[in-house]
């Protein structure tokens, strides 16, 4: 496999891990994870003269509602970023035997640079133990260590080679018997009732009902109005170079505004992450990144002479996971994951 011990990621110099793929010669869309994934999936194949081996589905392998099927072995492609310490697997999968992998391989992706590092895979079995407590019902997805995967790339081609499909069963997991979304995840609707998670609380966090921004200078904040259901902002702030929230937030000068915008009519269809300035129309400072992650689709924006930053995430049964960073810092303290399930209708 092509791999290189450096990688040039900007000022310093990232070591890659052990046998990472460099993509070579390949046509990729920039930061398409699942696509680049799967270019180093097939690079592996095609190094080993394994080639022969069977890869499909033959439509849309690329689209994250199919599983992959390697020599007749149904494979959940789980992808992350390189330096991710977790992997969220999507449990949509697992609701019933018959349609549950056989097994999950992580993918570590640096889009930019086209590196592909697979960590290792888990076995149905170990990855239904792995989960014990979650609920395909439940919970959109659940985050496992990356180290919790084992073996990497040689681990997949033992287990197809070696392995009859059926020694690997297929197994559901639980039906839902606790709560009615997973650990730590926000229900967004909880809010068009007034109810604040004490993960945000703790955030500095702040609920209004739209009617009661509109005569705030925030309502000028908020696009279609008439479709938003609540607004939820989080204090932001710049202080000694570093991006703070809180009660922090509220005695430094450099102040911004995170809000969390759910909107719709008759149900909920989008969550709307808007970064604004503390006043209407203030510059954001520049190197402001601001990224959602749903399963494998990730989007990110960066300021640049801006007044905003918006990402708009569609309402689905994956939670929408937010990481704040500016300039060349740490990412700000987790925000809780935001889950806006679809085809729910409002309180």
């Amino acid at each position: 496999m092509t791999t290189f011990d450096l990688h040039d990621s900007g000022p310093e110099l990232i070591p890659l891990p052990a046998g990472a793929v460099v993509l070579v010669g390949q046509e990729v869309g920039v930061g398409l994870r699942r696509q680049l994934a799967l270019a180093a999936l097939r690079q592996g194949l095609v190094e080993r003269q394994l080639q022969s081996l069977s890869l499909g589905p033959t439509l849309d392998p690329e689209d994250p509602d199919h599983l992959l099927s390697l020599n007749g072995i149904a494979v959940q492609l789980a992808c992350g970023g390189l330096t991710s310490e977790e992997i969220q697997v999507d449990l949509s999968f697992w609701r019933r035997a018959e349609t549950a992998p056989q097994l999950v391989l992580a993918a570590a992706v640096d889009g930019e640079n086209q590196v592909v590092h697979f960590p290792g895979v888990l076995t149905g079995k170990e990855f239904v133990d792995l989960a014990q407590g979650a609920s395909a019902d439940a919970a959109a997805a659940i985050p496992l260590a990356i180290d919790k995967f084992r073996g990497g790339f040689e681990r997949l081609l033992t287990l197809a080679l070696l392995m009859q499909p059926e020694a690997l069963p297929r197994l559901a997991l639980p039906k839902a018997a606790v709560t009615p979304i997973g650990s730590g995840v926000v229900n967004v609707l909880d809010w068009l009732e007034g109810r604040l998670a004490e993960a945000l609380a703790g955030l500095g966090a702040s609920l209004q009902p739209v009617p009661a921004a509109a005569f705030r200078n925030l309502a000028l904040a908020i696009p279609e109005p008439d479709q938003a259901l609540a607004v939820l902002s989080i204090p932001l702030a710049i202080s000694n170079g570093a991006l703070v929230c809180g009660p922090a937030a509220r005695e430094a000068i450099e102040r911004m505004q995170l809000l969390v915008i759910p909107s719709g009519s008759e149900i909920a269809s989008t969550l709307l992450l808007r970064i604004i300035g503390d006043t209407p129309g203030a510059l954001l400072p520049d190197q402001l990144t601001l990224t959602a992650q749903q399963g494998e689709h990730e989007q990110s924006i960066t300021s640049n002479d801006s007044t905003s930053l918006d990402l708009r995430c569609p309402a689905c049964s994956l939670s929408v996971i937010i990481r704040l960073t500016f300039a060349d810092g740490e990412p700000l303290a987790p925000i809780p994951p935001f889950l806006l399930l679809p085809d729910q209708p409002l309180p």
